[in-house]
């Protein structure tokens, strides 16, 4: 069985949000969107989320910043990022901030469903003490 919880996401254009919860409803996923740093933050110390989702924009890549801060509090937590762009530099500064899964805008159903399953499969192990987050775009890593 899968288990249950929220996906914080914060900053995710309203196109890629739709795709989002409509995977996350499927799945038995609420998703939670919130308006910034401090509210993020205090969401993801509290509960239980089950992953973060930062949207990730020309105005916004400071948003990148944060993760490390998430990642001392919540290591646990795993962060999916979605790009406005698909930009190699960008990418790469997700992933060295320690990322889960970096998605490129538009998105597609398929790829946010096979996202969605391995965030599951990661939370499941997570919590019987299995092993670490999936690798996507294999390769691309510095």
């Amino acid at each position: 069985m899968a288990p249950h919880g929220e996906v914080l996401v914060w900053g995710c254009r309203a196109d890629d949000l739709s795709v989002l919860r409509r995977a996350c409803r499927l799945e038995g996923q609420r998703v939670l969107v919130l308006k910034g740093t401090a509210e993020v933050a205090r969401r993801a110390a509290s509960g239980c989320p089950l992953a973060l989702v930062l949207g990730i924009g020309r105005r916004s890549r400071t948003r990148l910043d944060v993760i490390p801060v998430f990642r001392a509090v919540r290591s646990e937590l795993p962060v999916i990022v979605i790009a406005d762009e698909d930009s190699l530099e960008l990418e790469r500064r997700a992933r060295r901030a320690g990322i889960f899964y970096y998605l490129v805008h538009p998105l597609d159903s398929r790829e946010v469903k096979a996202v969605l399953e391995d965030l599951l499969r990661h939370a499941g192990s997570h919590r019987s003490g299995g092993g670490g987050p999936p690798r996507s775009r294999v390769g691309l890593e510095d």
